[in-house]
């Protein structure tokens, strides 16, 4: 995993209950802060939210309007 966001701006855990997603980004978050290196991590469902609020769309007036996800990776 720390390979891959070397490269990329996020990573998305997916799996099933009980598959270990929250042991995954909280053993990696903790190695993170050992070292001294920036991290940040966010949780989400996106079955929550339609996908214009989980992307973000372009409203009647032209306007983009972000997502959750625009929203997370912005601040």
């Amino acid at each position: 995993m720390k390979e891959i966001l070397d490269v990329r701006h996020c990573v998305f855990v997916l799996g099933p209950t009980g598959a270990g997603k929250s042991a995954v980004w909280k053993t990696m978050i903790n190695t993170f802060k050992q070292i001294a290196e920036e991290s940040e991590y966010d949780t989400l469902n996106p079955k929550a939210v339609n996908s214009d609020e989980l992307f973000g769309f372009i409203s009647k007036t032209k306007e983009w309007k972000n997502g959750v996800l625009s929203v997370i990776m912005t601040n």
